[in-house]
């Protein structure tokens, strides 16, 4: 089961979305926090009225030789953090 979305951003390029689950998500999250990145999480309610998670991370000019912004948006479903 792929429940998390990760959208990156590059630039002013169009969005790359891709799939995955909560462990690799949680993993990529950590990893940019401990790189020095804007990290933010936000609580919030999807479509439907479903619980969402968004965790918001940021590079800002200098982090990345090949681009000035990156930005990598994951939208964890809530129920898929609290499922044993």
């Amino acid at each position: 089961m792929l429940p998390v979305s990760l959208f990156s951003l590059v630039d002013d390029q169009l969005p790359h979305h891709k799939r995955m689950n909560l462990g690799s998500a949680r993993n990529r999250i950590r990893a940019n926090h401990s790189a020095n990145a804007d990290v933010r999480v936000y609580e919030t309610t999807d479509r439907e009225g479903g619980g969402l998670h968004i965790a918001y991370v940021h590079y800002g000019p200098g982090c990345w030789s090949n681009a000035d912004r990156v930005t990598y948006i994951f939208e964890i479903p809530t129920e898929t953090l609290t499922e044993l």
